[in-house]
C-alpha cells in the first residue's frame, strides 16, 4: 500500500530509547484486569464457590498478572470449612493461600525469617519462614528448602501463604513447582484483603510494585 506522506530529504536525529545506558528502562505496566475480573485472579465461579463457605475469605489483593489459579480446593469437613488456592506462572513458580478453621499449630522454625505486617490483621506481627528447618532432626526427615508464613489469625479461622514444598506434597500434577522469592511472598501477604462478590474496576492494578 502506497503512503501519501511526502518523503523527507533529511532525517531528524532519533531519540535513544534509553538515553542513560546505565539505567535500565522501566518495565511495562501490567495490563488492566479484564471486565468482570475479581481480586486474586479468581473467576466469578471461583468467587461464588469460596463465598459459599460463609466465612471471611482472604486472598492477595495484588497478584502479578502473569500468575493464574491452577488448583482450588474447598473443604466442608467435620473440622470446619477450609480452602486452598494455588497460583503458578509460566516459569513454574508457585504459591498458595490456605485457610483452616481449626487444627492450627505454630509452624516449625526455619533458618530464615522475614517480618510481615499485613494491614488486614491490624497490629499483629507475623513472619515469613523460609530455608531449611532449624532443627537437625527435622532437616534429616524433611530435607530441602521451605517457604510458609505463620498462621494469620482472624475471626473465621487462620490464613497463611505456603510455597512449593507443601504444594508438591498435595498435588501430583505440580511436581515442577518452585518457590517464589521471599520478598514477593511478603508483598503478597501484606496485600491480603477480604474477597467480595463485587468485580474489580479496570483502574485497579494486579501487579506487585
Amino acid at each position: 500500500m502506497a503512503c501519501d506522506r511526502p518523503r523527507s530529504t533529511a532525517q531528524a536525529p532519533t531519540e535513544p530509547l534509553n538515553p542513560n545506558p546505565n539505567v535500565s528502562p522501566e518495565p511495562p505496566a501490567p495490563p488492566p484486569p479484564p471486565e468482570g475480573a475479581f481480586l486474586g485472579q479468581l473467576s466469578p465461579e471461583q468467587v461464588s464457590q469460596l463465598n459459599s463457605l460463609s466465612i471471611e475469605v482472604v486472598v492477595p489483593g495484588m497478584v502479578p498478572a502473569y500468575f493464574t489459579v491452577v488448583e482450588m480446593r474447598i473443604d466442608q469437613g467435620e473440622t470446619g470449612p477450609g480452602y486452598l488456592i494455588v497460583y503458578r506462572d509460566a516459569a513454574n513458580q508457585c504459591f498458595a493461600v490456605e485457610f483452616a478453621a481449626q487444627g492450627i499449630a505454630d509452624p516449625p522454625a526455619t533458618q530464615n525469617r522475614l517480618p510481615i505486617r499485613p494491614p488486614l490483621f491490624g497490629s499483629q506481627s507475623y513472619n515469613l519462614n523460609y530455608g531449611d528447618f532449624s532443627d537437625g532432626a527435622m532437616q534429616a526427615q524433611f530435607p530441602g528448602s521451605n517457604l510458609y508464613t505463620d498462621w494469620l489469625r482472624g475471626r473465621s479461622g487462620a490464613y497463611r501463604l505456603i510455597g512449593s514444598t507443601y504444594i508438591r506434597d498435595l498435588f501430583p500434577n505440580l511436581q515442577s513447582c518452585t518457590d517464589i522469592a521471599p520478598e514477593m511472598a511478603v508483598g503478597l501477604v501484606e496485600s491480603f484483603t477480604l474477597l467480595t462478590s463485587e468485580p474489580m474496576g479496570n483502574d485497579e492494578s494486579l501487579g506487585l510494585p
